[in-house]
């Protein structure tokens, strides 16, 4: 009968341990799940960063799809690939502000699903004031043909209008972007608590949902 319960014993604490061990390898995969995540989106590297998410994630969370809409708005302007460049250099810089620091503070599997909550601290972003950007573009733009008045009007005896604007818009999008992103710098920080949900798909974790935290 000794010999019977020492072997129960030992046998519950391989199953004690065996247990414990998964969940350490479940909750180490889910936060490689989420630093690759966090890591790819201060990065613009928004098609990585939304391999991370599940096929039943919401259209909201997909980084690419954004950056995808505001390439073909860009497109539509037609304001010239300085203009193009620089925004889309903005968006990266704005989101990456974002993501500046953020922690791990628990992770709660249950089967094919889990939870891990996640202290994020960035700029807010809340506070980007858009009438104050109105009016540092009307500035800008007020500021360069007052100094470039000479320089304009001897480019437009030699060149359309459409060329003239092209170099209006090349001119200005560095300085004007710069800017946005020096106010972007100047923006408070704040702490944010997230709740990402996670599932399992083909034996790997996908992103299902980030919500803040209540």
């Amino acid at each position: 009968m000794k010999r019977f319960l020492k072997c129960l014993f030992a046998m519950m604490m391989v199953v004690g341990l065996s247990t414990c061990s998964n969940s350490e390898q479940e909750q180490e995969a889910i936060k490689v799940v989420i630093d690759s995540y966090l890591g790819n989106c201060k990065s613009g590297d928004y098609e990585s960063a939304d391999a991370f998410l599940s096929k039943d994630a919401g259209s909201d969370l997909e980084f690419a799809a954004v950056y995808s809409e505001l390439d073909s708005q860009l497109e539509s302007m037609g304001l010239g690939e300085d203009f193009d460049r620089e925004a889309r250099s903005f968006v990266q810089d704005f989101v990456s502000k974002t993501f500046m620091e953020y922690k791990v503070d628990g992770i709660q599997v249950d089967g094919d699903k889990a939870t891990a909550n996640i202290t994020l601290n960035g700029k807010d972003t809340d506070e980007f004031d858009l009438n104050e950007i109105q009016d540092l573009t009307l500035n800008e733009v007020t500021n360069y043909i007052n100094d470039h008045t000479e320089e304009l009007q001897s480019y437009a005896e030699n060149h359309t209008e459409e060329e003239l604007e092209a170099k209006m818009y090349k001119d200005l999008s560095k300085v004007v972007f710069d800017k946005m992103k020096e106010m972007v710098a100047q923006l408070p920080e704040a702490e944010t608590n997230l709740v990402f949900g996670l599932t399992k798909e083909d034996g790997d974790w996908k992103i299902t949902s980030i919500q803040e935290k209540q």
